[in-house]
């Protein structure tokens, strides 16, 4: 399964501090969540690019949530043990038993939202645990 979002936007060059236009985005490829950023300058003809699996720079997934909205994760049937979903929850977002908790709480209450690919990584990562999840824009 593959599938992303993209944002295109006025920056400064990173070489000469021109008006730049960058694109960034994320996606979810093969269950990995990937991000990418690229520079262009008209004005020094640089080109920079960068990119990572994981941790989406801050600015960026502010940037998609802003212009393409946030996507909610809703549970299909809710799981009859919420360890199960606490354990996803902690595995792929390393936070603490305390977080996780309460991130699942909003997860069973159809409150988590997040970018379209946070949400469908963490809905991809709970139908493997059994836990059917679907991802909404509200």
């Amino acid at each position: 399964m593959t599938l992303g979002e993209s944002v295109r936007y006025a920056s400064e060059c990173d070489t000469c501090g021109a008006p730049a236009v960058s694109d960034g985005g994320e996606g979810l490829v093969d269950g990995q969540v990937h991000w990418s950023i690229a520079q262009t300058c008209a004005a020094c003809g640089s080109h920079v690019i960068a990119c990572g699996r994981s941790d989406v720079p801050g600015d960026l997934r502010e940037r998609l949530l802003s212009e393409h909205g946030p996507t909610r994760l809703t549970l299909r049937d809710l799981p009859s043990s919420a360890v199960v979903l606490m354990k996803v929850v902690r595995a792929e977002l390393g936070v603490d038993l305390i977080e996780a908790k309460a991130i699942a709480q909003r997860i069973r209450r159809g409150a988590q939202t997040g970018t379209l690919t946070e949400m469908a990584f963490l809905a991809h990562r709970l139908h493997q645990a059994g836990i059917q999840a679907a991802t909404e824009r509200p």
